[in-house]
């Protein structure tokens, strides 16, 4: 797994959008040194690991330069590649060639893709050049389409997007890299490394190409907007209409904020890089199409297209690495540039649902934290059920979860997953306090994950791929409006200065002594990092990092007054003294306490006039959900707003005059950061925060062992539900995991309650399978221990009794069969305590309770509720269809699915789709789970009437 490294100020609105953009990462890295043949599927690494998702994954491919052009299958095209490695080459460009004869990259995963991240790695390469900008010596990556077994063409290619250089390349020296258009070289020249031919605009140094163009749609129409008689532009064929060339595909088929293409990768000393690169689906990219259906119903793959860069451009120009004014301009698709590239085929899963319309829909809501892991099952489910019914899934706020399972609440859903006792929320500090009546409700534990911190850090030496290290008083300061930069009435200047109490202060956590001390390799920025991205949302999750910082005295001696000695007295917000954030049992949000705003009077040239004023709002938004902070911060969408007043810009209200915005953090200038699950770190390969005690001397991330000590050490509340103790973990064990469980009320009718049994069964059993493909337990979930696995096992089964005593309901709905489950060994880690069987009825207890029951041992007999029907160890299977078909061994890989806020509808009993709700549940939950549905929904492109409506 690798990461970013860099940064500049973040302002942004009152809350996060949903958008996506370039470089989106993943959890799986190929190792530089684990070599395999193009083509030649490797299993998965002895080293990868479930729960951070690093590791190789079994499609993980590595190729050199000089046999860098695959056909479909990823097997060398032999007629291609021969002139790279021939010695007696007479090709004009043969003086490219030495800067990219030893390079070799490392695909981290090439089969069973989505909407998700891969890591592409590389050697042997030469130093990245840089004199104040990237000059010479680095890589740039595309996704294209391309059936062909040939490969792709430059048409086919989403690239060419204009704002995402830094520095001075971003305007002035070499905007042309990122650029779809060219210089057109003289009439009859040749490329020539002393004399290089001149454009036909008379310069020599802007990179001319001699074989363009190589397309006579190379040259726009004349007469017309991009006729142009000395260049060359390169236009964009959409895959679902090839034919219609168009021009300026930055403007229609993508942009800044959501473009996957990388302009510029950086190469080490030693010659190595890392980059982490996002792959679309057609859900994201309808140009490309990666995903969707053929002719033969099965997903068009895509390409990978690394364009290396050395230190000559295509008419043979020398780059001077000693001159801040000498750098590479020409595009890479240009002719000659591209035929240097490397082209790996990527696979992909299927997009379309695979149920046809009028299929039936169960709904289920609950915690994010389970998103992935259920929409992975969702698409075994489906499928095995012959589309007699659809799981829906919709992560919902604790409270929604607690009406769904109230009668009275009018709810929809008959399950919700959980990880706190249903109704707890309401005896938290803030919350009602009166626990609502309930059902009696079972709780079968399904998955367990882990809260985290994730971080993109990509300055000018490259990404940082090193565990960020936190201790509980770093997480305290950032958290607490601490640091001068996140004061909205602080300017770095003298007419803003900040408040007195925080003149002292750190700029930001990058600038923090103690941050230095225990992440010596991460530089520091003075105009540099905002505290993380966090969610608004009220929840047990939240009170879990709080109960961290406060089983740390230093932390909670600075957040109850104490000045940190270590950097220069730095003094705590005392805005934020008033909430008592030391003091048990902790907070279940993250507030935003600051009460100054930045106000610089009536803005200028404003009619009427308008206050020029920002507050904590403006400049620290929340984030949607976790799905929604990983995805930004590893795309470096930064949306905040910088201290320049635009008179053009359009406010919030639609009146004109708004804060420029900072858009897309340029490589080299990326320092994000924010709260998410593992499942979300995995899956987009955000660099992991390791939590750490007070002197940093004892620092656990998120990795199987940890997570599994954790889990050894939790203790079962009164309802049975296992947690662990975030200021005591255990030994060896990272503090914030969760055990998930799926709540069912049993008051259902015999078909809810088969159905919910189905999910139970297949969720503990096949569905804790590590793996990539629908079905699969996706990486950043712990599969589960056997004695929980067991345990939901046995509620799945009650589950069954209950329906056969149970009368069906009077609807036309078809009973599907049982889903199948596993029949083989009950996976799992070890030493995990079994607490008892859950269930409530009535008043449901609160999340903790100050008599712990006993936990039952490793692999014990879960037990039963009284009453509950009869108990057995595995539930009741039947004949389904075919398992889906495996393209890949586990692990594999992420399963990216969609976010956790994504549409679902649907009543209890089952309720037939159509319409517009088929289109809803066809696209967003059986295709995007794979497809990568979220994206959909973060760039804005799904349509306001498919978007999802919240269970209030």
């Amino acid at each position: 797994m690798t990461a970013p490294h860099g940064g500049s100020a973040r302002r942004g609105s009152r809350r996060l959008s949903w958008p996506r953009s370039a470089a989106a990462l993943v959890a799986v890295a190929a190792a530089l040194t684990a070599l395999s043949l193009p083509g030649e599927a490797r299993a998965a690494d002895p080293g990868y690991d479930q729960m951070s998702g690093v590791g190789p994954t079994a499609s993980a491919l590595t190729v050199d330069w000089t046999q860098g052009l695959l056909d479909s299958s990823n097997n060398p095209i032999a007629s291609d590649n021969a002139d790279r490695s021939n010695s007696n080459s007479t090709n004009p460009l043969k003086f490219m060639y030495d800067d990219f004869k030893n390079l070799k990259v490392t695909v981290s995963q090439t089969q069973d893709l989505g909407h998700q991240g891969i890591t592409v790695s590389w050697i042997g390469g030469k130093q990245t050049a840089q004199i104040g900008t990237v000059q010479a010596n680095f890589l740039q990556m595309m996704e294209c389409y391309g059936d062909a077994a040939s490969g792709p063409t430059p048409e086919q290619c989403e690239y060419g997007t204009a704002g995402l250089l830094g520095g001075a390349g971003a305007s002035v020296l070499n905007p042309g890299i990122g650029q779809r258009v060219g210089e057109l070289c003289v009439a009859g020249a040749v490329p020539s490394t002393t004399k290089p031919p001149a454009s036909i605009n008379g310069s020599a140094v802007t990179g001319c190409d001699t074989k363009e163009p190589s397309d006579p749609t190379h040259l726009g129409p004349c007469p017309g907007t991009y006729c142009d008689s000395t260049s060359f532009r390169i236009p964009f064929a959409p895959v679902s209409d090839p034919a219609n060339l168009d021009y300026n595909p930055g403007t229609t088929y993508w942009g800044a904020l959501n473009t996957d293409e990388v302009q510029e990768a950086i190469t080490g000393p030693d010659g190595s890089g890392q980059q982490q690169f996002e792959t679309l689906t057609g859900v994201q990219a309808p140009g490309l199409g990666c995903g969707q259906p053929d002719a033969s119903n099965k997903p068009h793959g895509c390409w990978l297209v690394i364009v290396p860069r050395g230190q000559y451009e295509p008419n043979g120009n020398p780059i001077n690495v000693n001159s801040n004014s000498s750098a590479l301009r020409s595009s890479p698709l240009s002719a000659s540039n591209w035929a240097q590239r490397i082209q790996i085929h990527l696979s992909f899963a299927q997009v379309q649902s695979f149920c046809p319309p009028g299929t039936l829909e169960r709904q289920t809501v609950g915690t994010q934290l389970v998103a992935r892991a259920v929409q992975s099952w969702q698409l075994a489910l489906n499928h095995d059920a012959n589309c007699a019914k659809v799981y829906g899934y919709s992560a919902v706020p604790e409270s929604t979860s607690t009406n769904q399972l109230t009668a009275s609440g009018g709810g929809t859903a008959g399950l919700a997953f959980t990880t706190i006792p249903i109704g707890s929320e309401a005896t938290r500090p803030g919350g009602s306090g009166s626990v609502p009546t309930l059902p009696t409700i079972l709780y079968a534990p399904v998955a367990i994950s882990a809260l985290g911190f994730g971080f993109n850090i990509n300055e000018g030496t490259g990404y940082v791929t090193t565990p960020v290290k936190l201790t509980p008083l770093l997480l305290a300061k950032a958290l607490t409006q601490s640091y001068l930069e996140d004061l909205p009435d602080y300017q770095g200047n003298p007419s803003h200065p900040g408040p007195a109490w925080a003149q002292g202060n750190p700029r930001n956590i990058s600038t923090d002594p103690q941050f230095h001390a225990l992440n010596p390799t991460i530089p520091q920025e003075p105009t540099g990092p905002i505290n993380p991205l966090l969610i608004e949302e009220h929840a047990a999750l939240n009170q879990q990092v709080w109960q961290w910082i406060q089983g740390d005295s230093a932390a909670t001696g600075w957040l109850g007054g104490t000045p940190d000695a270590s950097d220069g007295n730095m003094a705590a917000d005392p805005d934020y003294a008033s909430l008592h954030l030391a003091a048990p049992p902790g907070l279940d949000s993250y507030p935003r306490a600051y009460q100054a705003c930045l106000d610089n009077g009536v803005a200028p040239g404003s009619d009427p006039p308008k206050e020029e004023s920002r507050c904590t709002l403006d400049i620290l938004p929340y984030i949607d959900n976790f799905d929604s902070a990983a995805s930004t911060v590893l795309t470096a969408s930064n949306s905040a707003l910088t201290g320049s007043w635009n008179t053009g810009g359009r406010a919030p209200d639609g009146t004109d005059g708004w804060w420029d915005k900072r858009g897309v953090e340029p490589l080299g200038q990326i320092f994000m950061w924010g709260e998410t699950d593992t499942s979300q770190l995995a899956a987009y390969g955000l660099i992991p925060a390791q939590l750490c005690n007070s002197d940093g001397s004892t620092c656990v991330g998120p990795s199987t062992a940890s997570v599994t000590a954790a889990v050894s050490a939790a203790k079962a509340d009164s309802s049975g539900l296992l947690h662990v103790d975030p200021a005591h973990p255990g030994t060896d064990a990272y503090p914030l995991v969760d055990v998930i469980y799926a709540a069912v009320r049993t008051d259902q009718d015999a078909t809810a309650l088969n159905d919910y049994a189905d999910l139970i069964a297949y969720a503990a059993g096949g569905g804790q399978t590590p793996g990539a493909v629908a079905g699969d337990l996706p990486p950043g979930y712990l599969p589960l221990p056997s004695g929980l696995a067991s345990q939901a096992q046995a509620i799945a089964t009650q589950l069954h009794g209950l329906a056969s005593a149970s009368p069906s309901p009077s609807s036309s709905s078809t009973q599907p069969s049982p889903i199948t489950t596993d029949s083989g060994p009950t996976p799992g880690g070890t030493g995990t305590s079994a607490g008892p069987g859950g269930v409530t009825g009535g008043s449901t207890p609160a999340a903790t309770s100050a008599t712990t029951p006993a936990a039952a041992p490793v692999g014990a007999p879960a037990s039963v509720p009284v009453g509950a029907g009869p108990s057995a160890a595995a539930p009741a299977t039947s004949s389904s269809p075919p398992a889906l078909a495996r393209t890949s061994p586990s692990p594999g890989g992420p399963v990216t699915t969609l976010p956790s806020d994504h549409p679902v509808a649907g009543t209890t009993p089952l309720q037939e789709l159509g319409g517009i709700r088929w289109a809803l549940i066809g696209v967003a939950i059986a295709g995007g789970a794979f497809a990568g549905g979220g994206a959909l929904l973060r760039s804005g492109r799904l349509p306001p009437w498919l978007r999802r409506r919240k269970l209030e």
